[in-house]
């Protein structure tokens, strides 16, 4: 067998198990829109979202100066594609100063609830999980 036969034998052997599991990590992943987070959690982020964010993002999570939309068009453009993991990471790297109180490590997840109220999502029975794993499979979908 010549080298090129070997290397497109071993290629097709080896795209069945490779397309398996890209077919089952598309299956574990979800939309924000499947009710990933409670009203109450939202209400809780609420709480935190003024405490912390909105000297900079706004009351209506519009942004100021240097800091970006929390809500609408742009934050939806923005994320659009993106997990809630990596959402929920750059969450924590905010604020980037000592110009409002940091959040506690669990009040980010109720913010990040708040913020996909705020963009309209919809609630659903279930909290948003604290676990990276899962915010990982959740993903955040414009519509």
């Amino acid at each position: 067998m010549t080298r090129r036969a070997l290397v497109v034998a071993l290629a097709c052997a080896l795209a069945p198990p490779a397309t398996a599991a890209a077919a089952r990590t598309s299956q574990a992943t979800r939309s924000v829109w499947s009710g990933v987070y409670t009203g109450a959690q939202a209400k809780r982020g609420a709480d935190g979202y003024t405490r912390s964010c909105v000297d900079c993002h706004g009351d209506d999570l519009e942004g100021r100066e240097q800091a970006p939309p929390l809500a609408g068009a742009t934050f939806a453009q923005r994320w659009d594609g993106a997990t809630l993991k990596k959402l929920l990471g750059r969450m924590e790297e905010m604020p980037p100063d000592d110009s409002a109180p940091r959040p506690q490590p669990g009040e980010y997840i109720d913010i990040l609830a708040f913020l996909l109220d705020a963009n309209h999502v919809p609630a659903g029975s279930q909290p948003l999980p604290a676990d990276k794993d899962a915010l990982a499979a959740i993903t955040f979908t414009s519509r």
